[in-house]
């Protein structure tokens, strides 16, 4: 009987431990089916940003396959004219336009990379892995290569490592000072160089590669990219560190702020016993005055503790701070507005520490919205206005084109509370400015009349003396020769 037992209980354990590695192969596969489920959605997301890419670049495409029809169209007259056995003109002018398509597909095939669709390291790697392409068709002998058989091997070789040499010199320097202004001229360079040195050393059956072109221009474009997306990291960085500066500003402000609150406050309650103190040895009339004196410091303790418990919420609620939207007509023009966040204590400190030195003028406050979560009131400006941003490359500056009248309204929607505006700027130094300007070109424009009025005043008087003297050669009379009898005379009276 304890034997039918044993087995029976054996059995149970083994089925509860059958059961229970069941369960856990079973939770095991919903793992894996909800890892692969996750996996499908980040693949769609990828699939989803990438269709998003390639739409950017729908416009390119369909001038690559414009093109290639047109090339294939010249082609088809090509082959008809061959067909005919006429080498006209005409045969040469479609030979020409074909080699222009030819070189305007490799220009359109070779755009230069979006900005910030990878990082500058990535770019780097990207940058290693082109030139090792390179390397490997020169080692391959496909980077250049004879198109007969003239010549001796050493002479053929020899050629080959020139027009590379030549090439790779013409390459190098169009990557130098690569900048946004120079990119597309140095691209052009690139293809000038392959077309005339394919030219020159046609003479000895010896052309470079269409494939090791392509690599080179490509070459020149991850260098365009890697070095806009290293400035664009800089700056980032930069508004790290200002973000970090400006939490470390804040930190410093609440901590005052504190000190100052307790200070007020142990004062204020000090005074109050003080009283309490004296109005006890007091009598009717003084009673009433410390009275007054008492309540008086009562009602300004209450507005230090009001004071002491808005610090401590801010300190608490880090997202707490004020939306700013501020304009600067004198440096950047009209409907040109910045929108940013600052949680100090005191926003106007931020808005000046904006209009130092590297702007001719201070920002003007349009608007100072307090709000619970800032970022989120910030984040909607911003994506609204996200298409009129003047600086669509870096992300991080805040200023936008828009009117004051769509900025209200985008803020009545994302904003509970009433946001006072400021319609119309003071710009006080760019107005004395302007009104300084208009004098003073008034006082040099009325210089220039002077000096033309006392010009001409001058010439007059020259002309009056001139004419005064024309004057008085008229009126003399003209010296006449003496006639032959007053000669005699004359004569007889000197010998006498």
């Amino acid at each position: 009987m304890v034997y039918i037992y044993f087995i029976i209980a054996a059995l149970f354990i083994v089925l509860f431990f059958k059961k229970n590695k069941a369960f856990k192969a079973l939770e095991l596969e919903k793992t894996q089916i909800q890892n692969e489920k996750n996996n499908i959605a980040n693949d769609l997301v990828a699939c989803n940003e990438s269709l998003s890419k390639y739409k950017q670049s729908e416009n390119i495409d369909n001038d690559i396959q414009e093109k290639m029809n047109k090339a294939d169209k010249l082609r088809k007259e090509l082959s008809e004219l061959h067909s005919l056995g006429d080498l006209s003109d005409q045969k040469k002018k479609l030979l020409k336009d074909l080699d222009e398509l030819i070189k305007e597909d490799i220009i359109l095939t070779s755009t230069p990379f979006t900005f910030n669709q990878f990082k500058s390291e990535e770019y780097k790697t990207k940058l290693s892995l082109c030139k090792n392409e390179q390397a490997e068709l020169i080692k391959n002998g496909k980077a250049a290569y004879s198109t007969g058989t003239a010549g001796t091997k050493k002479e053929i070789s020899d050629n080959i490592k020139q027009i590379l040499r030549c090439f790779n010199a013409e390459c190098e320097a169009a990557f130098i000072g690569l900048s946004v202004k120079n990119s597309d001229s140095r691209r052009a360079k690139i293809n000038k160089s392959y077309e005339v040195l394919n030219k020159i050393f046609g003479v000895d059956n010896v052309t470079l590669d269409k494939k090791y072109l392509e690599l080179k221009l490509e070459e020149l474009n991850l260098y365009y990219a890697y070095d806009q997306q290293l400035q664009i990291e800089k700056e980032d960085q930069k508004a790290i560190r200002e973000q970090l500066m400006e939490e470390e500003k804040l930190r410093r402000e609440i901590e005052q702020a504190k000190k100052k609150i307790e200070k007020e406050e142990s004062q204020f309650k000090g005074e109050i016993d003080k009283l309490m103190g004296y109005m006890q040895k007091a009598d009717d009339i003084e009673k009433q005055l410390y009275v007054d004196k008492i309540k008086e410091l009562e009602e300004r303790l209450k507005l230090v503790e009001k004071d002491k418990e808005n610090v401590f919420q801010r300190e608490q609620n880090t997202r707490a701070g004020y939306v700013y939207i501020i304009s600067n007509i004198g440096s950047f023009g009209e409907n040109v507005y910045k929108i940013g966040m600052t949680r100090r204590l005191d926003p106007t400190e931020r808005v000046q520490e904006l209009g130092d030195a590297s702007v001719p003028y201070k920002f003007d406050i349009h608007a100072m919205i307090f709000s619970e979560d800032a970022p989120k009131l910030e984040n909607a400006l911003h994506k609204a206005f996200e298409n009129r941003k003047m600086n669509l490359v870096n992300q991080r500056r805040e200023f936008f084109k828009a009117t004051l009248d769509e900025i209200k309204d985008v803020v009545n929607k994302n904003y509970e509370k009433t946001a006072e505006f400021i319609e119309l700027p003071d710009a006080e130094q760019f107005r004395i400015s302007e009104k300084m300007r208009i004098q003073l070109n008034c006082e040099i424009n009325q210089d220039n009349i002077n000096f033309h009025t006392d010009l001409c005043e001058s010439h007059g008087e020259v002309n009056k003396e001139e004419s005064i003297a024309e004057n008085d050669i008229i009126k003399k009379p003209d010296k006449q020769e003496p006639d032959d009898e007053t000669k005699f005379t004359n004569e007889a009276i000197y010998y006498e």
